[in-house]
């Protein structure tokens, strides 16, 4: 990994934490992916968690402790895209062109995301939703969201739902900004080779991401209903 000192370190933490990555995870997910990108600094993880308790917006939307209520029954999908979550979201604060309601779709193997935000909801609607880049008002920071979502490492998996897609890890701007040791010594040949070469790889990163979510899903769901016998 490079080493990099206190500017270029503060231009990476804003990079990953507000910008065009920015998911406001905990600072332990944003340390993480920082070490996966190709960097570290003595006191990565201080100063990501310092920054993620002086964040606004990580403090107003910390999660809730609340005490389940149903058993949990967890849902496999082997197979990328074959099946899908969608739920309905709102109503929010009106918004540039007066959307207020947001549709999200979360394929149940990759964990991809796909979001649109809209005025209305109909059955029309949500039957021909295609997600598209939005940015009105309070939805500005949707395209971040979900590109920082799809770049971050999911533990049900061991892999980001963009390397379970195409096969390779994303570049994030953090790269270009502070160089990683890919970004150095590209080689656009060598590059389109190895893309080729993760492909044929696919079936089988998908299979071992599948046994993994699975045994993820059974130990949690385990743990959850205990604690709903115990109430």
């Amino acid at each position: 990994m490079r080493c990099v000192g206190p500017a270029e370190a503060a231009t990476i933490v804003e990079e990953v934490h507000s910008r065009s990555c920015a998911l406001h995870s905990g600072y332990k997910t944003i340390a993480g992916k920082i070490m996966r990108m190709g960097y570290f600094w003595p006191t990565l993880y201080r100063d990501v968690a310092q920054i993620v308790k002086r964040s606004k917006s990580c403090q107003r939307h910390a999660p809730q402790n609340r005490k389940p209520r149903h058993d949990m029954i967890p849902i496999d999908s082997p197979w990328p895209f074959y099946k899908w979550a969608i739920d309905i979201v709102g109503p929010f604060p009106p918004g540039a062109g007066n959307v207020k309601f947001l549709i999200v779709a979360i394929d149940y193997f990759t964990k991809w995301v796909e979001a649109k935000a809209l005025r209305t909801i109909t059955g029309v609607q949500v039957r021909n939703f295609v997600w598209e880049y939005i940015r009105n008002g309070w939805v500005d920071e949707l395209s971040n969201v979900l590109w920082a979502h799809r770049t971050t490492f999911k533990k049900s998996t061991g892999k980001t739902p963009f390397s379970l897609v195409y096969g390779s890890e994303a570049m994030i701007p953090a790269e270009i900004f502070v160089e990683t040791h890919r970004v150095a010594n590209f080689d656009e040949s060598a590059n389109a080779e190895g893309i080729c070469e993760n492909l044929n790889f696919i079936e089988e990163r998908s299979l071992m991401a599948a046994i993994r979510e699975a045994n993820n899903k059974q130990q949690i769901a385990k743990y959850y209903n205990k604690k709903v016998r115990a109430r």
